[in-house]
C-alpha cells in the first residue's frame, strides 16, 4: 500500500511506515529511471536474447523479465545469454555488480518460497547458481586485469625519427573523419527543447490505432533505437547510448498523458497515420 504524500513529509510517521508495510519499494520507486543493463525492445516476443515488452516497462517489470528469460536457457546457453548483454554494456564492473546483488536478492526470495514454487524451484535455483558462478569468475578476471600493468606499444624507431609528423597528421585526420561520420548535424535553435523532442518521439513510438486492441505504429522501437535517432542531433552527438537511454527515461517520466496538449498531439498523430 502506498502511503499518502503528507505522511512521507512527517519524520515520525515516515519512520513508522515500514513497520506497517506502507513504505513499499514498488510503490515508491517503480517510476525511477530504468538503467538498461540488459538490452530490451518494445514489441512482440522474439526467440532471441533481447528482452521484449508490450510497452515501456518500469524497473521492477524489467528486472523480473531478466530472470524470467533465464528460465529459457541452461548451462552454456545461459552464459551466452548473459554475455550477449554484458558485451553491449560499457561499464563492465557496474554490470557485474548489478547482477551479483540481483542474484542474491532472487536467491533469498526463492529460499523463502521454495515449498510454494516446488515445481519451478530446482530449475530456477540451478540457473541462479550458474549465474553467480559467472559473476564470480568475471569479478576475478576484471580484478586481475585492473592489477596488470598496461602494455607499452612498440613504435619502430624509424617511424619516430623520420615520419612522426606525417603519421600524427594522418592519424588526426582519420580520427576526426571517423567521429564526424557518426555524429549528426541537426541543430536545434533552442537546446531547451531537447526534453520536448524526446517526449515527442516517445508519443510517436507508443502510437497505436484507435480501439483497445489497436496495433502499434511500430513493430519494434526501443530506447536504443531512439538513442540512435537522437545522436543525429548536435546536442546529443557525442553521448553514449547508455547516457541517452537514461535521458530518455527521465524525459518520459515527466510526460503528463492527461495534459490536453499531449492528448491533442496523440489524437492528431493517430488521425494522420490511421485515418
Amino acid at each position: 500500500m502506498k502511503a499518502p504524500r503528507k505522511w512521507m513529509n512527517d519524520n515520525i510517521l515516515r519512520s513508522i511506515l515500514p513497520l506497517v508495510g506502507m513504505r513499499d519499494p514498488f510503490e515508491l520507486h517503480k517510476d525511477d529511471p530504468l538503467i538498461p543493463y540488459f538490452q530490451y525492445r518494445i514489441g512482440p516476443y522474439q526467440n532471441d536474447h533481447y528482452l521484449y515488452f508490450p510497452h515501456e516497462p518500469n524497473k521492477f517489470e524489467y528486472k523480473a523479465e531478466i530472470f524470467s528469460k533465464m528460465y529459457e536457457y541452461e548451462g552454456h546457453d545461459l552464459l551466452k545469454y548473459i554475455e550477449f548483454h554484458y558485451e553491449a554494456y560499457d561499464d563492465k564492473e557496474e554490470f557485474v555488480r548489478f547482477l551479483r546483488y540481483e542474484v542474491l536478492r532472487r536467491q533469498r526470495v526463492l529460499h523463502n518460497r521454495r515449498f510454494f514454487f516446488w515445481v519451478r524451484f530446482p530449475r530456477e535455483k540451478d540457473r541462479l547458481r550458474t549465474t553467480m558462478s559467472w559473476v564470480e569468475a568475471e569479478e576475478k578476471r576484471l580484478q586481475s586485469r585492473a592489477l596488470a600493468p598496461a602494455p607499452v606499444p612498440e613504435i619502430p624507431l624509424d617511424v619516430l625519427v623520420a615520419g612522426k609528423d606525417e603519421l600524427l597528421d594522418k592519424i588526426g585526420s582519420e580520427v576526426s573523419a571517423l567521429l564526424q561520420s557518426h555524429m549528426g548535424k541537426i541543430d536545434l535553435y533552442n537546446e531547451h527543447h531537447t526534453t520536448k523532442l524526446i517526449q515527442l518521439l516517445r508519443v510517436l513510438r507508443d502510437l497505436r490505432a484507435p480501439g483497445k486492441k489497436g496495433k502499434l505504429l511500430f513493430k519494434s522501437f526501443s530506447d536504443t533505437d531512439m538513442a540512435a535517432i537522437l545522436r543525429q542531433f548536435v546536442v546529443f552527438g557525442d553521448k553514449k547510448t547508455n547516457t541517452l537511454q537514461v535521458k530518455i527515461a527521465e524525459a518520459g517520466s515527466e510526460v503528463d498523458l492527461s495534459d490536453p496538449a499531449v492528448e491533442k498531439l496523440g489524437n492528431a498523430l493517430q488521425d494522420f497515420f490511421f485515418s
